[in-house]
């Protein structure tokens, strides 16, 4: 809005890498980044972005009458962000996670909780 930078430019190129993020995440991943972009759909942050968008816009020459397709990019970017984080964990795969996990208790650390695990 406030650069004049077209719709499309941000968009298309966001949503490819979104894509071809999912193609090489793991299921579980997927399922949680995909899930993420819900968050903005929300009923506090619609107004709020949609909100930004106009004030942004007014400070515009010509001012911009709309907030068009500012939902579509603030969905995209918490989807590639936690593509990407769990393309950086699983990175070294499972051998290296159970390294971790052997390095931790060998070092005398307690072992990270994993997902569904409840710390007493």
């Amino acid at each position: 809005v406030l650069w004049s930078i077209s719709l499309w430019k941000i968009m298309l190129p966001m949503y490819a890498m979104a894509t071809g993020l999912t193609a090489w995440s793991s299921e579980g991943i997927t399922c949680v980044a995909w899930d993420a972009g819900g968050v903005t759909t929300g009923s506090v942050t619609v107004p709020l972005i949609l909100a930004l968008g106009l004030g942004l816009g007014k400070k515009c020459d010509p001012p911009a009458a709309d907030g068009f397709g500012l939902l579509g990019c603030a969905s995209v970017f918490p989807i590639v962000s936690v593509l990407l984080a769990g393309l950086v964990l699983d990175a070294g795969g499972p051998a290296s996670a159970a390294k971790r996990r052997g390095a931790a208790s060998a070092g005398g650390l307690r072992q990270a909780p994993v997902l569904g695990d409840v710390i007493l």
